[in-house]
């Protein structure tokens, strides 16, 4: 059992990956996990492929913590499944793949975290078909990740 104030450990545990398929909550299309497998195939050492999704916690008032602002168990049930069935695809190419669903307000810091912890030499950032709120935040989440990833190569597809 972890400490309240002791910090989690490292992620340690999943194996390197050369290539990380970030989504920020919406199902995964079928052009991302193409370019996923596309740029893992060429990777012999590394051409694994990390899938990751977002279950979001909502907003707070002044900053305090609720627990109705989580994540409900549907909602996390929902991300896993997406992060099942994009392994599922990746592992018919061929490819060897893992993945995680991160509760996070910023989906943007943890796919930084995410691509670090993983030695990741791409991101493939899923653009979901949607409307304006959608491309802006997807566009915001792209823009930090090309700030904070410089020497990784991002594909927003």
């Amino acid at each position: 059992m972890r400490l309240p104030w002791r910090p989690a450990p490292p992620r340690a545990a999943l194996a390197p990956a050369g290539v990380l398929l970030a989504s920020t909550g919406k199902p995964f299309t079928t052009a991302a996990i193409a370019e996923a497998a596309r740029l893992a195939a060429p990777l012999a050492d590394r051409g694994r492929v990390r899938v990751i999704t977002v279950a979001r916690i909502h907003g707070s008032s002044f900053g305090l913590q609720h627990p109705g602002l989580m994540p409900s168990k549907k909602e996390k049930d929902a991300a896993q499944a997406l992060v099942t069935s994009a392994i599922k695809s990746l592992h018919r190419s061929g490819l060897k793949a893992d993945g995680e669903v991160v509760i996070t307000r910023s989906p943007a810091k943890s796919f930084t975290r995410a691509a670090r912890a993983a030695g990741a030499t791409h991101v493939v950032l899923d653009n979901p078909p949607g409307g304006p709120l959608t491309r802006l935040d997807t566009g915001a989440t792209a823009r930090y990740l090309r700030f904070r990833l410089r020497d990784v190569s991002l594909a927003l597809v």
